[in-house]
């Protein structure tokens, strides 16, 4: 640890040596358990399985979910949790747009939010899935008398009172640990879970134009929350003309539905546009709610993603996954192993990278080509449904359909190994 973390350390421990355990979790049943996730999409849905773990250890207490208002969509419907608090927390996420250290001061002395929770008289036990210095002084504010963090990430350990080491772990796995150290056992995959209704998976089925045997669902994610992680809209386009080319010619039916936020919407267009006029490509970016998304994601045949939202979304179904991550990921082993899921997802980077030069450090069109139609194809052939599509003649209907293609100088696209 840094003398700066030492410095910023130091009043969080001063501060948490005033507020000692008031409740041991292995003896006495906490009545209520507050986890703190007010952080992006992404990461609340890699916590989700928490939940579950702790509701099977402790059956009869109230799991209360401390979130961004952003990410109630995320929960709803969760029966393992039991309450939703809203906490707008102006650190890690890119939803609160002012997070300097004024803006967090401010919020843990005046926000309305914490004042409400502070007359509920505490909370039994309050897990900081993040492990930072601001959520261990929010955990001290709203006056948690049993305190769980992460060492070595971004602070705030010598407020809590147990804590695990942060590691290059995947990122469910991590937020399961904090629960074992609560004595779970019973634990769930480390995999984004969602709860969706009929009436959802209904509107869904409403917006995907076929249905069959040889029909291929393709969901595309158009944007991602670090502008720097999504791939050009023109290079999208140029794969979703490729793609739907090839499943035409081995006989399959292609349906593409684009999704993003209200922002992502000249970027559809673009890619819409750049994919050519005979490609069966729509977008619904910014037109459908976020659980509509979900559920368009659960009855896909194979998604296409940056590194972003929907590449969890889409875990969360067991869909295959193809992450296209390049720009300014350039450690995609590190990424995969925090990020990444160890079925149904891969991810296609660069061969190669040049330094200082993100916009360049994109995998080529013809490698995620590839990677999605093996994907369809390891999925169709496991579901034993008609005309799967041969990985060997993947290659061959690329270069016979597209003048000018190149073949992929091996059966499978690169993958890094994971750390």
């Amino acid at each position: 640890m840094g003398w700066k973390s030492l410095l910023t350390e130091l009043p969080v421990w001063t501060i948490g040596r005033f507020n000692p355990p008031r409740h041991d979790p292995q003896r006495d049943t906490p009545r209520e358990i507050l986890v703190l996730r007010p952080n992006d999409f992404g990461e609340l849905l890699t916590t989700t399985p928490i939940f579950e773990a702790l509701k099977k250890r402790f059956p009869a207490t109230r799991i209360v979910a401390g979130i961004g208002s952003w990410g109630r969509p995320i929960l709803e419907n969760n029966p393992f949790v039991d309450e939703i608090v809203e906490l707008d927390a102006p650190w890690n996420n890119k939803l609160v747009h002012d997070r300097s250290a004024r803006s967090v001061l401010r919020f843990l002395t005046k926000s309305p939010q914490i004042a409400a929770l502070r007359k509920r008289g505490g909370f039994d036990v309050g897990i900081d899935v993040l492990g930072s210095y601001m959520g261990a002084l929010l955990m001290m504010r709203l006056g948690v008398r049993y305190r769980i963090g992460v060492r070595g990430y971004r602070g705030g350990h010598s407020g809590c009172h147990a804590f695990i080491d942060f590691a290059r772990r995947q990122s469910g796995r991590a937020a399961l640990a904090q629960a074992e150290l609560l004595g779970a056992t019973d634990l769930p995959e480390a995999r984004p879970q969602l709860f969706l209704t009929a009436a959802e998976r209904a509107h869904a089925g409403h917006i995907w134009n076929t249905a069959g045997p040889t029909t291929v669902r393709l969901l595309v994610g158009i944007g991602a929350g670090v502008p720097t992680k999504v791939w050009d809209a023109r290079q999208v386009g140029a794969a979703l003309a490729r793609i739907a080319s090839a499943l035409q010619l081995s006989g399959h039916v292609c349906d593409i539905v684009i999704v993003g936020s209200e922002a992502d919407k000249t970027r559809a267009a673009d890619a819409i546009a750049a994919a050519g006029k005979n490609v069966p490509v729509r977008s619904v970016a910014g037109d459908v709610p976020m659980r509509t998304v979900f559920a368009l994601a659960e009855q896909a045949d194979v998604v296409l993603t940056s590194s972003s939202m929907l590449m969890h979304v889409a875990a969360a179904f067991h869909r295959p996954t193809v992450a296209v991550l390049g720009g300014s990921i350039t450690r995609p082993a590190v990424h995969d192993a925090i990020w990444g899921y160890p079925e149904h997802y891969r991810s296609v980077s660069p061969e190669n990278y040049i330094e200082n030069e993100p916009d360049k450090n994109w995998p080529g069109v013809e490698r995620v080509v590839h990677a999605v139609l093996e994907s369809v194809s390891t999925e169709r052939t496991r579901a034993g449904l008609a005309q799967p599509i041969p990985p060997l003649v993947q290659g061959e209907t690329l270069n016979s359909a597209l003048p000018g293609s190149r073949r992929p100088t091996s059966s499978s696209p690169t993958r890094r190994s994971r750390v």
